[in-house]
């Protein structure tokens, strides 16, 4: 898991990371999240409906073991859900999860 909180504070760092679930949405929904993310204790409906939009945009959604505080500690953000924008940020995380990562694509900078 700290493997993948570090990837994620880089992801940030790199500009490639957003945070919020109304900016999660617009990336999703704009093509240019990579992959979905949400931390351990964000609600039942708040995962849903990020499921929701992943599978709407054709690329996965994860929800991590950590919590929202530890997420935040680690990327820099006060969130509970956050859209990794690079492709390859979002195989490196899933790779770190254990999914494969067929289905993430590649985005050109903004």
């Amino acid at each position: 898991m700290d493997r993948i909180l570090s990837l994620l504070g880089l992801c940030r760092r790199a500009g490639r990371l957003r945070w919020g679930f109304d900016e999660c949405r617009e990336a999703a929904r704009s093509k240019k999240a990579a992959l979905l993310i949400a931390a351990a204790d964000v609600s039942e409906k708040t995962y849903k409906n990020l499921c929701y939009e992943a599978d709407r945009a054709g690329i996965p959604a994860i929800r991590l073991r950590t919590d929202m505080a530890e997420l935040g500690r680690a990327c820099g953000i006060r969130a509970g859900v956050a859209a990794v924008n690079d492709g390859g940020f979002a195989r490196a995380v899933l790779k770190e999860y254990g999914i494969s990562a067929e289905n993430t694509r590649d985005e050109k900078e903004e």
